[in-house]
């Protein structure tokens, strides 16, 4: 019943949605007119600033806009929201290419104008876990009717990738022809490549008064849907005299953690991972970011049984970093104390998934976008 109920709210949200379209749709698109949508942050992306940056660089003439909005938990701010999605509405009719870089619900179950161009740059770099529809009716993923319902990940134009062995991943997530994968890369992989060492980085030094001689071990543990990461465990195994230990939970998990492990969220991960000469995590796409850098990078895959039943998994991490993976706590502990560290296996790990890794990310991307607009 409950089911059924929600089947029927989404079903008229989304007609009243494309009839509110078909009107806006009146308004015609704009020369060279770029709108970038997210409602993974209320602020702009580190993907979105440098790739607005890198297209500004290259014309002038071009009109960016950038929507970047969660939806909120109250009531009253979801009617507030409603409003703003009409706004974006405008935007979307208005340009001639769009560029998300998450699922977003007007792109998907909308029809739009032909010449309209979508490119969805995805927020995370390459895919351990299963996403998408490849956990359809998984316990971490989407329910079928749903999914069908909302027309998940419907209406790209192309998707951009960091390497060959990610298409296959991404053919399956979007359910999109591989020929539409594009191996463009990532900005955020220019902004973690760069020479210099930002502000966010020495701030961080500053606010929190960390020695930079003493050893940094950050982790960065995947959300879990209705279940907390055991992080007292990990915190008991490390002598605070010898290491920092930061935590970087995800934005969702409300696990909790004495405050001192904990950072400030003004912090992005890119930057801690700089920071950081070791990196924990488990299934998130951090691990690649850290390739990126070379950091020390460990898996602690405690629950890996669980899961796989629960989501799955695209990578066996045991089988391509073997000495890096462990599912005791004990056991990476040992790892991380021996100094010693298997860089060749960490380095054909990059190679295979990162295959963009270099400085120009952003502008292989703001090419291809300018290229399309050209077109038309």
């Amino acid at each position: 019943m409950k089911k059924f109920v929600l089947s029927c709210i989404l079903y008229f949200s989304k007609y009243l949605l494309k009839a509110i379209y078909f009107v806006i749709k009146i308004f015609p698109m704009k020369k060279n007119k770029i709108t970038m949508l997210s409602r993974q942050s209320n602020s702009i992306n580190i993907d979105f600033k440098l790739l607005k940056e890198e297209l500004e660089k290259q014309s002038k003439e071009l009109e960016i806009v950038v929507l970047c909005k969660k939806i909120p938990s109250s009531l009253l701010k979801k009617i507030g929201y409603c409003f703003y999605i009409i706004k974006t509405l405008y935007h979307i009719a208005t340009s001639h290419v769009v560029i998300v870089e998450g699922y977003c619900i007007q792109i998907s179950v909308l029809n739009h104008k032909k010449n309209l161009k979508i490119i969805q740059i995805w927020h995370s770099m390459g895919a351990i876990k299963k996403f998408g529809y490849q956990v359809l009716n998984k316990k971490e993923g989407t329910n079928y009717e749903i999914a069908k319902i909302m027309q998940m990940h419907k209406n790209y134009t192309n998707v951009t990738c960091t390497s060959n062995a990610t298409k296959k991943f991404y053919k399956e997530a979007f359910n999109i022809d591989e020929n539409k994968i594009l191996k463009l890369g990532m900005p955020r992989i220019d902004y973690l490549l760069g020479t210099s060492i930002n502000k966010k980085v020495e701030e961080f030094y500053k606010q929190y008064q960390l020695a930079k001689e003493k050893e940094k071990i950050l982790y960065v543990p995947t959300f879990r849907k209705d279940k907390k990461v055991p992080i007292n465990e990990l915190i008991k195994q490390f002598d605070n005299d010898r290491y920092y230990l930061i935590i970087k939970l995800h934005p969702l998990d409300e696990t909790k953690v004495d405050e001192k492990f904990l950072v400030d969220s003004k912090y992005q991960t890119q930057d801690l991972i700089k920071i950081a000469d070791y990196v924990i995590t488990d299934y998130s796409a951090v691990a690649f970011e850290a390739a990126v850098l070379e950091k020390k990078l460990f898996f602690y895959l405690y629950d890996i049984e669980d899961y796989k039943e629960d989501r799955g998994v695209n990578i066996n991490l045991k089988a391509e970093l073997q000495h890096s993976t462990f599912f005791d706590i004990k056991d990476l502990k040992e790892a991380i104390e021996s100094k010693e560290y298997q860089y060749e296996d960490l380095r054909k790990f990059k190679e295979k998934y990162v295959e963009t890794a270099d400085t120009k990310n952003a502008q292989r991307i703001a090419n291809y976008i300018i290229s399309n607009l050209k077109e038309l």
